[in-house]
């Protein structure tokens, strides 16, 4: 028999079949509105009561509609054709099933409208919730009102609801807690949406105290829900499936804006490439029209930044100091770059439900030198491991480094995409030379015979940037061309990992250079620009780039740039604009030198990287963002995410036992410390007298109590203690005397 069938011929009071009770207040003017959606999409044969919104009253009429399931409205909805036959669905799915609830319109754990997405048409919310859903039926560990299935096999195993509850409370929380102690579990119906009579919950007592104490697992934060509105009951951790998000974002299609938390953190007043990516794309993501954005920043963020963030449309910033337990969890969170600790991995999970990361290289993974210790190397490449697993979508900028991670193992293919950064960002409009430039000319000369310029060599001073090779290109130069011009090198100076020292002797060995070499430094943007424009060509000697914006960034300069085709620049950069011969100062010089004296092969070379610098832009970068993150949001969950994001919690659990436990030592070291001191300073106080008193003096305790009470009485101390300290003194001279005669 078929479950139409079943339906058809089913009477109330017949087991398997199901009813629907309406709960309802006195005089609530919706009863009316309500009863007439039930009834049109509600077939004729399915009794439907109406009962007082009590614990009391539902009793009565779960007893009255025996043996049946009950459709419980624990307040006044509107449904949608078919609605009773997916819910049934839902229920019956699985055997252990006790409930199922319906999604809602607005104002539930459960609802489908937010901030981007306001409550509609009902027929039209359904109709696009019965396109999009996934039917996951994620498990709950609450009952979610206002529209519930309740099977009959649940209701005589829990027993009946608690009728000293209000009716939220009984249903939603002590009738679902019984349940599922009892081994049944309830189900979400994202298949199924009903439509609230009201825009937000109707008044109603507080939870009492007790039941967060017969219950205290569910006193823990929220950890499936983004509406900051929602009332307590779904403050709890409502979802005991992590397919929840997924099921409801998949119900949500199509929606006007995705939710999108991006950590920005890394916009300080210095700009690199990796923070120039960070800018322009959340530039690039706010103008997509697409997205609502939250923006993660903190107190290095530079005032210019913030300001610039703030001026975006549909954007809104969160000072990482604001971020507390009622802070809610978008969508998505970006991280769109590396992770460098726990706390980055931490952030990420408490902010987003699904994890999209940037990967944009493997240097600080696989050079144990960039790091303060091997320590802190083992521990930066576990919680990148841990990320890379977690992160339901991993973003790199070339074919380059996907391969590296997908030969380590790192990642599965299906989860990665290659989207390299936007090339056409404005460069400042002016430059300006720096002050501590006084060798190289304002610009450089080009009159046929030897230039008299000077090569411009950005990076930090990481050692995979090479800067090394840039002097012994200097040196190649010069003396095999005999080019006089000079080299300025620019860039952040690293801790752990840097070239510096290698330079320094370099140019020890190589007296001939020290006033040919420039070091300037950290730069800003307009001396950057100033550098790139007048220099005679840039030099980008790297060994290893996830990308390489440099090359890229001089060419629009209208400046050549010297580079090896080495790593992402094999791929991303044309290969015949490669000038340096890795790593042949030689013949590396001898193609620069052409680059240098040649304008006809200096305007091909910058024209060739010009061309395919205009083919990437920071719209298209956006698009695919975008696209990402619509995966991300649906995509389903792994179990080596679910145990990656486990093994944070833990490794964050244990950190806080362990400064827990610090902090008792050093509580209990500042205790003992304190007793010594004072022990000392009393002991330099009374002498030699410390050792009689106290529990373990040497005079007994009634003795201790007797001297106590005499010292107190000026007078009769004077009269007892007189005497014995003269006779004290006495008998120690006598014993001198004989201890003399003695000898």
């Amino acid at each position: 028999m078929s479950l139409d069938d079943l339906t058809e011929t089913s009477q109330p009071g017949i087991r398997g079949s199901a009813c629907v009770a309406i709960a309802v207040e006195d005089g609530d003017r919706r009863l009316r509105d309500c009863l007439e959606s039930v009834r049109k999409h509600t077939r004729a044969d399915i009794q439907i009561l109406t009962v007082s919104a009590t614990a009391a009253d539902v009793n009565r009429a779960l007893a009255r509609l025996w043996p049946a399931d009950v459709v419980l409205l624990s307040e006044p909805c509107r449904v949608t054709a078919g609605w009773l036959a997916r819910m049934r669905e839902a229920a019956y799915a699985d055997t252990n099933t006790a409930s199922a609830s319906a999604l809602a319109d607005t104002g539930t754990a459960l609802a489908l409208a937010d901030e981007d997405r306001p409550a509609h048409d009902l027929t039209e919310l359904a109709s696009a919730v019965a396109e999009h859903t996934l039917a996951l039926r994620p498990r709950l560990s609450l009952i979610i009102g206002p529209c519930v299935y309740l099977r009959r096999d649940a209701l005589e195993l829990a027993g009946e609801l608690d009728s000293e509850l209000e009716l939220r409370w009984a249903l939603e929380i002590d009738l679902a807690q019984r349940c599922l102690l009892a081994g049944l579990a309830h189900v979400a119906a994202d298949d199924v949406v009903v439509g609230r009579m009201a825009s937000t919950h109707d008044a109603c007592d507080e939870q009492p105290a007790w039941l967060g104490e017969r219950y205290p697992y569910l006193n823990a934060p929220a950890q499936g829900t983004s509406d900051e509105d929602q009332p307590p009951l779904e403050q709890v951790s409502i979802a005991a499936s992590r397919a929840l998000p997924r099921a409801l974002e998949a119900a949500r299609r199509p929606r006007s804006r995705l939710w999108v938390t991006i950590d920005a953190r890394a916009l300080d007043a210095g700009i690199t490439g990796t923070q120039r990516h960070i800018l322009e794309l959340i530039r690039a993501l706010a103008a997509t029209d697409s997205l609502r954005l939250r923006l993660v920043v903190s107190d290095d963020t530079s005032s210019a930044n913030v300001e610039l963030l703030r001026s975006l449309p549909q954007t809104e910033l969160l000072p990482i100091g604001s971020i507390d337990a009622n802070t809610p969890r978008s969508t998505v969170f970006h991280r769109p770059q590396q992770v460098f600790g726990p706390p980055d991995m931490r952030l990420a999970l408490r902010l987003g439900q699904r994890i999209v990361l940037n990967q944009l290289d493997l240097i600080a993974y696989r050079n144990p030198s960039y790091h303060s210790t091997p320590t802190a190397w083992r521990s930066y490449r576990r919680v990148s491991r841990q990320a890379l697993a977690a992160a339901d979508r991993v973003v790199v900028f070339s074919d380059h480094t996907r391969m590296e991670l997908l030969s380590d193992e790192l990642i599965d293919q299906e989860r990665i995409r290659i989207v390299p950064p936007g090339l056409d960002h404005p460069l400042p409009s002016e430059g300006r030379r720096p002050t501590a430039l006084d060798g190289p000319s304002d610009s450089p000369s080009d009159d046929g015979k030897n230039p008299t310029g000077f090569l411009f060599c950005l990076g930090t001073d990481f050692r995979h940037k090479n800067r090394v090779f840039a002097l012994r290109l200097l040196t190649s130069l010069r003396e095999r061309y005999g080019w006089d011009g000079q080299l300025v090198l620019a860039g952040t100076h690293i801790s752990h990992g840097s070239s510096q020292e290698m330079e320094r002797d370099y140019l020890k060995g190589h007296a001939q250079l020290r006033e040919a070499v420039i070091e300037l430094g950290s730069i800003t943007e307009e001396e950057k620009a100033w550098l790139m424009g007048n220099a005679d060509a840039v030099v980008y000697p790297s060994v290893y780039e996830g990308f390489g914006l440099v090359p890229f960034e001089a060419a629009l300069s209208g400046v050549p740039c010297l580079f090896a085709p080495q790593s992402s620049l094999a791929e991303v950069l044309p290969a015949d604009t490669a000038a340096i011969v890795p790593w042949n100062p030689k013949e590396s010089a001898d193609r620069a030198y052409a680059l240098l004296r040649d304008p006809a092969a200096r305007i091909q070379h910058v024209d060739t990287l010009a061309e395919a610098a205009h083919r990437l832009t920071w719209t298209d970068a956006a698009a695919a963002m975008v696209e990402i993150y619509n995966e991300a949001a649906v995509a389903p969950m792994r179990e080596a995410s679910t145990l990656s994001q486990d093994e944070v919690e833990r490794e964050h659990e244990l950190r806080e036992l362990i400064a827990a436990h610090d902090d008792l030592v050093a509580r209990l070291v500042g205790e003992r410390e304190h007793a010594q001191q004072m022990y000392d300073e009393l002991n330099a106080e009374v002498g030699f007298g410390l050792s009689l008193i106290g529990p373990n003096g040497a005079l007994p305790e009634d003795v201790q109590r007797t001297l106590l009470a005499v010292s107190t009485r000026p007078a009769l101390s004077r009269a007892v203690y007189a005497p014995l300290s003269g006779a004290f003194r006495g008998a120690r001279r006598l014993a001198r005397a004989l201890g003399r005669g003695e000898r």
